[in-house]
């Protein structure tokens, strides 16, 4: 894995630090020094999940995404619709990284031209729901245990053919993770998600 220097001096001792990037949310230092190897382990980054009100407004996306690339966060799930109000629009973004730094990216996102709201959810503030739709290989074997697995998680059958068949299936993170861990035996031929909708409890 990649390796980058981010420094090189703690408490007096001459040390040379190594960031290991991983896929990993915990990212861990290595200081050399007199005493020989020393080990830290900096604060693990935080999933959260953030709500936007934005006036439908052209470039008012590419200003959002903006915000949280120009500082090193990734958005792992975004999700973009028209509320009740044809005028605004829901802009629903699941992100990891560092409280503080979140914490001032959000206070710029209410400072942007066109945000009426934002809104951090913490863990049980907010309820959450995904829909995705999963094309899976099916025959005359498998097909009747496939079928099982869709009706145990309350997946709706939407099509099938010959050789295969599409669910459609909404649920939180832990119930599509487990659902889609089941099915892909068979052979996960497509997968479509609209990442993450949330709202206050």
């Amino acid at each position: 894995m990649a390796r980058k220097n981010v420094g090189n001096a703690v408490d007096g001792e001459s040390m040379k630090f190594l960031c290991e990037a991983s896929t990993n949310p915990t990212c861990m230092l290595w200081g050399v020094g007199l005493k020989g190897p020393l080990q830290y382990k900096m604060a693990p980054k935080m999933r959260h999940t953030i709500s936007v009100l934005v006036e439908n407004k052209f470039g008012v996306l590419a200003r959002i995404s903006g915000l949280f690339s120009g500082r090193g966060f990734n958005i792992h799930t975004l999700n973009v619709a028209p509320t009740h109000d044809p005028k605004i629009s829901r802009v629903t973004a699941v992100v990891r990284g560092d409280d503080a730094v979140l914490d001032q990216i959000t206070k710029q996102l209410k400072k942007l031209i066109n945000v009426i709201e934002v809104h951090d959810f913490k863990r049980g503030q907010a309820v959450s729901r995904e829909l995705i739709l999963v094309k899976v290989k099916a025959n005359a074997e498998n097909r009747s245990e496939l079928i099982q697995i869709c009706e145990l998680f309350r997946a709706k059958i939407i099509n099938v053919q010959h050789e295969d068949l599409v669910a459609e299936l909404t649920g939180d993170e832990g119930k599509i993770t487990a659902f889609l861990s089941l099915i892909e035996k068979f052979g996960i031929l497509e997968l479509g998600r609209t990442g993450n909708l949330a709202m206050h409890r």
